[in-house]
């Protein structure tokens, strides 16, 4: 039997499923179970579909990532560098950002 997924179902060999689980991406797949849990949590909060749960998701995240992006802009961490053809800002890290991350990497060694 060869190895398929079948609406989130795996089948095939024993071999076949235990290869496939030890190459999962175990912090993706947290990512993924998180994300389910807020849509489902939406809906029921809300009572609206999960199109409109979807969305809700994604404008609270982006607006997660923006309040992150102001709060590093704003303790010099990172800046504005650029434009990208869309008119969207390009950001990259200050000096002091720099710094920064080379201590955060000799902490990790």
């Amino acid at each position: 039997m060869e190895f398929s997924e079948h609406g989130g179902m795996f089948t095939g060999t024993i071999d076949q499923v235990l290869n496939h689980c030890a190459n999962l991406n175990v912090d993706e797949l947290d990512k993924q179970c998180e994300r389910q849990s807020a849509i489902e949590y939406i809906m029921k909060e809300t009572g609206c579909d999960e199109d409109e749960a979807n969305e809700i998701y994604e404008e609270a995240s982006l607006m997660e990532v923006k309040e992150t992006v102001d709060d590093l802009v704003k303790q010099g961490l990172v800046q504005i560098v650029g434009y990208d053809k869309d008119g969207e800002p390009l950001f990259g890290l200050t000096e002091l950002g720099k710094s920064v991350q080379d201590e955060l990497k000799k902490d990790k060694q």
